[in-house]
């Protein structure tokens, strides 16, 4: 099944430039603010005047994080961890929300910024290794199903030749929409590296960590907002790589989504997403941050919960031809899938639910089950930011990334318009 729909919301692409070689809140800031500032208030009032969330796709080249079977992990949960709160931190200071009724749906994808290295700078690749994410190749990028209205660059030397190989490619591609597709080039002051130099980021530090073919994440995922998008998009980095085609091999994402009872007691629970839909927007989140479009076969099925046997347990399957197998399973506890299926060996949770980790290994170590190795993702919080951010800003940034407080806004808004 495809996450694409014959009535898409107005979708986006900005081409941003290569990351900054250290990656801080500054230096974030410092390279990417200007430009997405000026294109999310853009989209957001696109949102507005036609009362329909708006998608805007922050593609960025990201250095080789590969190691033959492990992943260079902390430089990708800080990067997107960044990315992710200098988007929320540009939100809150454009007042671009659902209860402003301009709110835009960003999401952070990654491609390979081997283009721009050396002798190949100017030339196309030749085929497309990278047929599946979550980190795909530029042509790979240009040639994807996702329909695009207008794609975004920035106007230096380095983003123009991005934006040409872009389009040179698309063009190329056999479901192109370069009919239909607008080109807006992005002026900007900052003079950081990041948008002047061509080279891409090497890493030559940091601790790397194992990859895994089987991987579990779990949450409520109310009202899908940043935080929920960097823990997503970081199960999905933690993922074996793409094996050829036909080889047999599979490798799988289990995500445990809240099952409604569990939910009830919950505040504002009017404005409280029933799993079926909460299941929909995680599943779109995903096969559009993997790239994920041709599926082999996908089925939706209702089997016993776990062992407790006292309730029926929902679960949505797809299985892709690039050899990804997906699973949306309703939960009803803490632990899910995790003490129920001995293959899945990593589990990828924010810090503040760490004592959540240790528990499910102890009972895994129960039933005789190896631990599962526990990624943690760290929970956006601006309360280092610098002088000129107001305390209201940063309480305004923690309650967007507070699906409690997405339904309280929501709340309120309905309550007035009565």
């Amino acid at each position: 099944m495809s996450s694409q729909s014959r009535h898409q919301p107005p979708s986006w692409l900005l081409l941003l430039p290569g990351p900054p070689k250290d990656i801080s809140q500054e230096s974030i800031r410092a390279s990417y603010a200007s430009i997405i500032s000026q294109v999310l208030r853009k989209a957001a009032n696109i949102s507005s005047s036609i009362a329909t969330v708006a998608v805007l796709d922050v593609a960025l080249p990201c250095p080789d994080v590969y190691d033959s079977k492990r992943v260079y992990y902390s430089y990708l949960k800080d990067l997107l961890g960044q990315l992710y709160s200098l988007i929320c931190l540009l939100c809150t200071e454009h007042s671009i929300d659902v209860e402003s009724g301009n709110d835009v749906d960003v999401r952070v994808l990654l491609f390979q910024a081997s283009f721009l290295d050396g002798s190949e700078r100017h030339q196309e690749p030749a085929t497309d290794s990278s047929y599946a994410g979550p980190i795909v190749s530029l042509q790979r990028l240009a040639r994807c199903r996702k329909l695009w209205q207008r794609v975004c660059s920035v106007d230096v030397e380095n983003g123009e030749l991005l934006l040409q190989l872009f389009l040179r490619l698309r063009e190329t591609s056999i479901d192109s929409d370069k009919e239909r597709l607008v080109v807006e080039r992005i002026s900007t002051e900052c003079s950081s590296p990041a948008l002047t130099d061509p080279a891409p980021v090497k890493i030559h530090q940091g601790l790397t960590r194992a990859l895994h073919q089987s991987v579990a994440v779990g949450g409520t995922f109310d009202h899908l907002h940043v935080g929920h998008k960097l823990l997503l998009s970081m199960t999905a980095l933690v993922l074996g790589l793409a094996e050829p085609p036909g080889n047999g091999q599979h490798r799988s994402i289990t995500v445990g989504i809240t099952g409604d009872k569990l939910l009830e007691n919950k505040k504002f629970r009017n404005h409280l997403q029933d799993w079926h839909q909460r299941q929909v927007i995680v599943q779109t989140f995903l096969e559009a941050f993997l790239f994920l479009e041709d599926s082999s076969s996908h089925h939706t099925s209702s089997d016993p919960c776990g062992e407790t046997q006292v309730a029926q347990q929902r679960v949505v399957s797809t299985a892709w031809s690039s050899g990804v197998v997906v699973q949306y399973v309703e939960i009803f506890d803490a632990f899910g899938p995790t003490i129920a299926d001995e293959t899945i060996s990593a589990l990828v949770l924010s810090e503040e639910t760490r004592a959540g980790g240790r528990a499910v290994n102890e009972k895994r170590a129960e039933k005789g089950w190896p631990a599962l190795d526990v990624f943690e993702v760290n929970v956006l919080d601006f309360s280092k930011t610098d002088a000129s951010t107001s305390e209201e800003e940063k309480e305004e940034f923690r309650n967007k990334i507070s699906s409690t407080e997405i339904r309280r806004r929501l709340c309120e808004k309905a309550r007035r318009a009565d």
